[in-house]
């Protein structure tokens, strides 16, 4: 596997280089960009703003089962974009952060540590190939179609929600009454509580190879859709020093149609091995038994509706759902299911509002069962 990562890394950087324009003279162009959100939630559990359908409290957590409002501002968003074009070539680089994170000093007003959301920079040369590295959406995240209108932060349960660092190419041309895009990556693979102690295979230690992607997508203005699967190779560091891997893979479908005023979409995926690239489902989703690392399986999908009402005005709808084949290490979880229900409207040009009514279930393998139900009010200005 480590030959084939070198190979991979070596084929993705000539291709970036081959036919490259030579630099010329050209106007940089930078905008700042993003929003600030008040976020107020009401839960009938104690369930945070950050979490996401598997941090449903069970019906034994006495504790959780109280009410609780929240009131944040930590998703707001700021991004810096710079735009340029030399000999042809489009370029783009964007910086995008937030402060939704768990860490920080709640003592001093609330703060928390900005966490980096997206750093990358792209370039489309004439002819449709284009060239993307830095940290961005995961090549089997559907960044194109399915997309959700929530107020959610972490959106439905069954869906990919991650962010990595990466080497993309791709190219795009005029197919029918749409576009189709071939892309290919290698990003970085992260599966969580791997490696060795004190290794954070977050920032690119602990794992001998990356994560293999590859996605075909078809973009129309009434239909869309596309199809992405990875493959990589897990690696555990046991105690000995020695270390055990298993192989690793996903792969998702999408579909969209557009039959204005109202939208449907579906999403279905399959996971395997990679719990540190689902949203909030299943965190982990392998076992180590006998000293040998085995990949858990999973499947989850959603589906979802929008109906505009005015150019201003929509209402939307999704339902999610998750189910792991078997225990996995550090989650008792078995299944778990998402309902969103939200109507937002934009006013004053750079306003926004939202109000959601959503509801999570899990259910462990033995049996016992958790719920909550959430009202969530938000409030946005873009700037």
């Amino acid at each position: 596997m480590k030959k084939w990562a070198v190979l991979g890394l070596a084929l993705l950087f000539g291709a970036a280089l081959v036919g490259a324009p030579s630099p010329a003279a050209a106007e940089l162009k930078v905008g700042v960009s993003g929003y600030v959100k008040l976020d107020v939630q009401y839960s009938d559990k104690i369930f945070f703003l950050s979490d996401g359908p598997g941090a449903t409290p069970l019906d034994t957590d006495k504790v959780g089962d109280n009410s609780e409002l929240q009131i944040d501002a930590r998703q707001t968003r700021f991004r810096i974009r710079a735009t340029d074009e030399v000999a042809g070539v489009k370029m783009a680089s964007t910086v995008e952060v937030d402060f939704f994170t768990v860490d920080g000093n709640a003592l001093k007003n609330h703060s928390r540590h900005v966490r980096l959301r997206h750093a990358n920079f792209r370039a489309d040369v004439p002819g449709g190939f284009f060239i993307l590295a830095g940290q961005y959406w995961g090549m089997l995240f559907n960044e194109d179609v399915a997309g959700t209108s929530i107020v959610d932060f972490n959106g439905p349960a069954g869906q990919f929600a991650h962010r990595q660092p990466q080497l993309r190419v791709g190219t795009r041309f005029p197919a029918g009454a749409g576009d189709l895009i071939l892309e290919g990556n290698i990003e970085q693979l992260s599966t969580r509580n791997l490696g060795a102690a004190g290794v954070d295979e977050s920032q690119g230690r602990g794992q001998t190879s990356p994560l293999f992607n590859g996605r075909v997508s078809w973009l129309g203005k009434m239909f869309k859709a596309s199809a992405a699967g990875g493959v990589g190779k897990a690696t555990v560091i046991l105690a000995d020093g020695s270390d055990t891997d298993d192989t690793v893979s996903a792969f998702a479908l999408n579909a969209e149609a557009n039959l204005a005023p109202v939208t449907v979409y579906a999403h279905y995926q399959f996971v395997s091995g990679l719990g540190g690239l689902a949203n909030n489902d299943f965190a982990q989703q392998v076992n180590l038994t006998n000293n040998e690392l085995e990949a858990i399986d999973s499947n989850g999908f959603y589906v979802g509706a929008k109906l505009d009402l005015t150019k201003d005005t929509s209402i939307n709808a999704v339902y999610g759902y998750a189910k792991l084949d078997k225990a996995a290490a550090g989650t008792s979880l078995e299944k778990m299911s998402s309902i969103h229900l939200n109507i937002f409207h934009k006013f004053w040009q750079r306003w926004m509002a939202g109000l959601e009514y959503r509801r999570f279930d899990v259910e462990t393998f033995a049996g016992v069962e958790g719920d909550v139900n959430i009202v969530h009010g938000a409030l946005y200005f873009f700037f």
